[in-house]
């Protein structure tokens, strides 16, 4: 399994997660006190080959989820095992699950790596300009957004449970499964609950 110390985070936070001060996305504590994402016009999300692909678009998919991932962040990538559990678990319930790679430096090749490398074989695109990201609602990777089907609002969005306590701290396992859970109601049709707690992860760029 990845180590925390893996990838590229900002000096600020190296010391706690033992990794070096290479440049990249930056762990947050609370996502909550950053700013919302700016919403103006961002261009479409991509398939791997540059073409414009909206995932929100599958009307045969009773909901779709959004899990918004980096390459080089290690708190993403540690979520790697459960996130193809997860996904492959609502597949047979008519739920898609899809990658989204919000950062602009990582390409279509270092996807493919990164996939390969973590064993994510799941439905991938990019958003380079964010458009996704503003309408999941989400600051940082790893984190997901839940969308009933035909809606142009999560249901939810937030944490993927509450393994990752804080930046260099991680329980063994999870006892709150936030995003499972959130699934799990709207496919009864109910409001799914609000996340019980911040995600932790690595900042989004642009929205720091």
């Amino acid at each position: 399994m990845p180590s925390w110390g893996r990838g590229r985070v900002a000096i600020t936070v190296a010391a706690l997660l033992g990794c070096s001060g290479d440049a990249g996305p930056s762990p947050s504590r609370d996502a909550e006190e950053e700013p919302a994402a700016a919403v103006g016009a961002p261009g479409p999300s991509l398939d791997l080959e540059g073409r414009p692909l909206d995932p929100l678009a599958d009307g045969s998919a009773r909901a779709t989820v959004l899990l918004f991932v980096s390459t080089h962040c290690p708190i993403a990538n540690r979520y790697a095992p459960s996130m193809r559990a997860l996904a492959e678990g609502w597949a047979a319930r008519g739920v898609r699950a899809w990658l989204v790679y919000p950062d602009p430096d990582d390409d279509p090749a270092a996807i493919l790596e990164h996939q390969r490398q973590f064993a994510l074989p799941l439905p991938t695109v990019r958003d380079p300009e964010h458009g996704l990201v503003a309408r999941a609602m989400v600051r940082v990777t790893p984190e997901a957004a839940v969308f009933a089907a035909g809606a142009s609002v999560p249901a939810y969005h937030g944490r993927i449970d509450d393994r990752a306590v804080e930046l260099g701290k991680v329980r063994a396992e999870a006892s709150v499964h936030d995003l499972r859970d959130a699934v799990d109601a709207v496919l009864r049709g109910e409001s799914p609950s609000p996340a019980q707690g911040p995600a932790i992860g690595c900042y989004i760029s642009d929205l720091r």
